[in-house]
């Protein structure tokens, strides 16, 4: 394993908990700029739409989700292990528990805890998800 720097790691981490804060506050669209341009997102067995999402399709089920506006989510995100491969990827895997309320009672239980795996590139100059996998665990 190579060493991650701390700009990486700073750079890394922020931008996790950037797609679940865009998602959380209704602009999911911006999710998008977070991915490569080949990049592939994988819900898992067990999530409500599983299958892979590659490329540019990534933007477009972003700008879906964004148009959900009665969906009311909250994502925490726990247990961030960042790996080096390599000085240009980095491999992360974290905890995620989401809560959704699709109606406007917003009562909710925790929808699913899931394990996220990720495989971060550096791009020009900016850290972006390559590969992400999410797989939940528990569902309710």
């Amino acid at each position: 394993m190579a060493a991650i720097d701390l700009d990486a790691r700073i750079a890394i981490t922020d931008a996790i908990h950037l797609y679940y804060h865009f998602v959380d506050s209704g602009q999911a669209s911006k999710v998008a700029r977070l991915f490569a341009a080949d990049a592939k997102l994988t819900f898992g067995k067990g999530s409500p739409k599983p299958g892979t999402i590659e490329g540019a399709a990534i933007a477009d089920a972003m700008r879906d989700r964004e148009a959900q506006t009665a969906a009311f989510t909250r994502h925490a995100v726990t247990n961030i292990v960042l790996d080096g491969v390599n000085a240009d990827t980095v491999s992360a895997s974290h905890m995620l528990i989401l809560f959704r309320s699709d109606d406007s009672s917003r009562s909710t239980l925790p929808t699913f805890v899931a394990d996220v795996e990720d495989c971060w590139v550096l791009d020009g100059d900016a850290w972006a998800i390559a590969d992400r996998l999410i797989s939940p665990r528990f569902a309710a």
